[in-house]
């Protein structure tokens, strides 16, 4: 019998995934899922501008979750720009746009991106809220980002972590969408109050929650 699923990628989000899942759960007794390792390496040496010949590795790993007929996500939020290239329309699968879909964001509302820089300047995220007032961040705070993501990407520095949160917090930005799974780990560990669209985070919830039934 097979549960939902998770699609791990790298071993630092994985475990940022897998922790939030078991906590979400505690309240959720009939609740459980299997979990899927993706053979990172090689995808993730062709990121972020070869998504295409990413895509091909990945989809493989989405046709067996499909086969199942469950729920899934996938461990890595820059991965989901791959999917537009699989050779099929995954049906079972919790992704960022049904996530952006199932979020309302206020047109009023100044909202910025925060992620790796490449997704910070990218159309793909953008292209899924034409709706949304989107501020582009400067490039010094980009670089911050981009500094933070790479150090939680093999480990954490707290005070880092309390230091870039607390420059963005001084911004006049009204919400952030979070959609890197290392800054997910870097905000959680800042214990600022910012007022987000935590990607990772709300996939973890809609998943257990079960609001996509098949």
């Amino acid at each position: 019998m097979h549960n939902p699923g998770v699609l791990l990628t790298g071993k630092k989000a994985g475990n940022w995934y897998i922790q939030t899942l078991d906590a979400l759960k505690k309240n959720k007794p009939h609740f459980d899922y299997n979990i899927l390792q993706v053979d990172f390496y090689p995808i993730n040496a062709l990121l972020p501008y070869k998504m295409e010949e990413a895509a091909k590795l990945l989809e493989p790993y989405f046709a067996i979750l499909e086969s199942r007929h469950h729920p899934y996500i996938l461990a890595n939020i820059t991965l989901h720009e791959a999917v537009q290239y699989f050779s099929f329309t995954p049906k079972y699968f919790i992704s960022i746009e049904t996530i952006l879909k199932h979020e309302s964001i206020k047109s009023f509302l100044k909202t910025a991106i925060l992620g790796t820089k490449f997704t910070m300047n990218h159309s793909y995220i953008p292209s899924l809220l034409p709706d949304t007032k989107l501020v582009p961040l400067a490039e010094d705070i980009q670089e911050d980002i981009e500094t933070l993501r790479k150090v939680y990407y093999h480990s954490t520095n707290k005070k880092l972590a309390i230091q870039i949160f607390s420059q963005l917090n001084d911004l006049e930005i009204d919400c952030y969408i979070i959609a890197c799974t290392e800054l997910a780990l870097a905000l959680d560990d800042s214990e600022m109050n910012l007022t987000t669209i935590n990607l990772p985070a709300l996939q973890c919830q809609l998943f257990v929650q079960g609001v996509f039934k098949t």
